[in-house]
């Protein structure tokens, strides 16, 4: 019989003892999940990670910055410290933090890969190779250390090891366009023709800069109507897209006559030629569209009407080089042809345009074979976008003098040619040859002239350049040579005179016009100024020169919104261009709009890390902001780049006692 009591006093056992269990077990997970939680220091680095990938780099550093320092010297910390400054582009303090990731221990590639990207970004391979093969060697499988060490030996001409890397980058991350623009950079430079194509070919989005350098390839390869081809390629759905919304802006403005010049260049880009022409006829505004129209009656199969177009873009010496070499392409006649091309060599402005380089292809081909002057006169041109064609250039030239000595068109050539390519001495030789032979001939003199400003023999300076104007005396190239010689004299009344002379002379002389105008401006004659330079912005709409002038005008006189504008026009016209940039964020931090000038600092040195104004106001900046160590640290990259510079020496010497004072 069972004890009653004896039942309840289990049940009373087994009632206390469940619950302490489940205590036991709660307090057990709670420990764990107390333990698993995420610590202050993980929520730091993700957070300073996710600004990182945010691109918010001050705040990633803010964020990393506040970790307590007993947990701050950990390698991740640093090597995230060093990516922000990296992306800041403060090289030495990058370096430092990379360098601190290896001293915690680092079991990943990141730092060294930080410090192979550093010194790649500072142009020192050597130190970048070591650090990538470190990388390698750390993490065998990182896609990013196989490409820095690619990166690197390419940079040091190992071909061969370069690729190796960067196939093995490419094995491991097969959809990395940077990795496959190593490779096909490695192919263009051995002139691997197979090689470069079957790997542009896997790519049917290729990047940018891929775009570019297979443009530069065809060109290379002498395929100049495939380069034009490539080059359109993948714009044509932006072309189609400005072109329906200009044409439904002219549908609702027929008379805004400011759209047709983008709107014509646009449809023959597309290929619309007809529509193009359509539109011309149509057209009542001022800006010369005649250079456009040429190509497109050329390919709609009308070629008087195409010569008419190019006759008038010549004379209106904007796009004289192209505009002759287009006729030169089109005529049949031999001694035509060639006068088309001295002309084309007597333009002021040069010119890169790849529908005229794509006429040319059928010029070089043997069922056409051009003569060695013909030939020599088309690799000069195609020396505008490949610098080796100037070999190729002269090598056509000299092949002329053997037969014909005295042929001054073979001698300029190569003349120019070894110029291009750094050959002063022998450039200098044929230049002497040239003025020997054809004493008035004032080309020669004017180069002679370059020569001696270039070799800093002032005293034959004059001589030279006046000779040059003797014989020419309407050459607006070289008056402006006569007078630019005096204004470094400063002898500003000749100098005057002859800039005056040169801009009447041809409406391009856009640095007669901009030192002219720095002249009047400095004689307190702004209003005789401005006149030129607006009418070099009117001659040509798409010089980044007329603007620079223009928005350095506005400067002198104040008028900051202005010159803003007139830089970023300088901008939209070249991306690249770090001078511009540096010069509007300058404005931008005078006027205490330092985050943007601050963002404007940073562009520029994403193109020119050697940009010493861009470190030393980017210094003032981060001052004025509070971030005092990124300012030592940007007036530390100043110093890397100019080390006497007594600039930098004193941002340094102040950043430094308000650091002491803040103690």
């Amino acid at each position: 019989m069972l004890n009653p009591y004896i039942m309840p006093a289990m049940k009373r056992s087994l009632v206390v003892i469940v619950p302490l269990a489940l205590i036991a077990l709660l307090g057990a997970l709670s420990l764990m999940q107390y333990l698993n939680r995420p610590s202050d220091l993980d929520f730091r680095l993700a957070r300073g990670r996710a600004l990182l990938d945010a691109q918010d780099y001050l705040g990633a550093l803010g964020t990393l910055r506040d970790i307590p320092a007993r947990q701050a010297n950990r390698a991740e910390t640093h090597s995230y410290l060093g990516a922000a400054y990296f992306r800041l582009h403060l090289y030495q303090a990058a370096i430092k933090e990379f360098e601190a990731a290896i001293g915690q221990g680092a079991k990943r590639s990141d730092p060294w890969i930080g410090l192979a990207s550093t010194y790649l970004q500072l142009g020192d391979a050597p130190k970048a190779l070591e650090q990538a093969i470190k990388a390698t060697g750390a993490e065998a499988k990182s896609a990013e250390a196989w490409l820095m060490l690619g990166r690197a030996h390419w940079l040091q001409r190992e071909f061969a090891e370069a690729e190796k890397a960067g196939l093995k980058s490419l094995e491991l991350d097969p959809r990395n366009p940077v990795t496959t623009e190593l490779l096909l950079h490695v192919y263009f430079d051995q002139n691997q023709v197979d090689k470069f194509q079957a790997l542009l070919d896997r790519n049917e989005q290729p990047s940018k800069p891929i775009q570019d350098l297979a443009v530069r390839f065809y060109v290379h390869q002498g395929q100049f109507a495939r380069a034009y081809e490539f080059k359109n390629r993948f714009d044509r759905t932006a072309l189609q897209r400005s072109i329906l919304q200009t044409e439904l802006a002219l549908q609702r403005e027929p008379g805004r006559f400011d759209l047709y010049p983008a709107l014509i260049k646009n449809l023959v880009r597309a290929g619309r030629f007809a529509d193009a022409i359509e539109f011309g006829s149509k057209y009542r505004g001022t800006v010369s569209i005649d250079f456009e129209l040429g190509k497109a009656y050329s390919m709609a199969g009308q070629k008087e009407r195409a010569v008419e177009h190019y006759r008038r873009a010549s004379a209106q010496l904007v796009h004289k080089l192209s505009a002759e070499i287009a006729m030169a392409a089109m005529t049949t006649a031999a001694g035509e042809e060639v006068q088309h091309w001295r002309q084309a060599y007597m333009a002021e402005r040069p010119e890169q345009d790849y529908f005229i380089l794509a006429r040319l292809d059928g010029r070089l081909q043997a069922k056409q074979a051009a003569s060695p002057m013909v030939r020599a006169f088309i690799y000069r041109y195609a020396g505008l976008y490949d610098n080796e064609y100037y070999n190729r250039a002269a090598e056509e030239a000299l092949k002329v003098l053997d037969t014909e000595p005295k042929n001054i068109d073979a001698l300029f050539t190569i003349a120019t040619a070894y110029q291009r390519l750094g050959r002063n001495d022998d450039a200098e030789r044929y230049t002497r040859l040239a003025t020997e032979l054809y004493p008035d001939n004032a080309e020669g003199w004017s180069r002679l002239g370059n020569v001696a400003i270039a070799k800093n023999e002032t005293g034959k300076v004059a001589d030279l350049m006046e000779r040059a104007v003797r014989l020419q005396p309407n050459h607006a190239g070289y008056l402006y040579n006569f007078g630019w010689m005096y204004d470094q004299t400063g002898d500003r009344e000749k100098a005057t005179s002859y800039y005056q002379r040169a801009i009447r002379s041809s409406p391009l002389t856009f640095e007669a016009m901009n030192n002219l105008a720095l002249i009047y401006s400095e004689a307190g004659q702004p209003e005789l100024a401005l006149p030129l330079l607006r009418q070099a912005i009117l001659t040509d709409p798409e010089s980044e020169a007329a603007f620079f002038n223009m928005a350095n005008y506005y400067v002198r006189q104040r008028d900051w919104k202005v010159a803003l504008d007139n830089f970023q026009r300088v901008l939209d016209l070249n991306p690249a261009s770090a001078f511009a940039a540096v010069e509007k964020g300058r404005i931008l931090l005078d006027l205490g709009r330092t985050e943007e000038a601050i963002e404007s600092f940073n562009y520029a040195l994403e193109f020119d890390a050697g940009a010493f104004d861009a470190y030393i106001l980017l210094s003032s900046a981060y001052e004025k902001t509070g971030h005092n160590r990124e300012a030592v640290a940007a007036a530390e990259e100043a110093r890397r780049i100019r080390a006497d510079a007594p600039e930098v020496k004193a941002a340094l010497e102040r950043l430094t006692f308000q650091k002491e004072s803040n103690q």
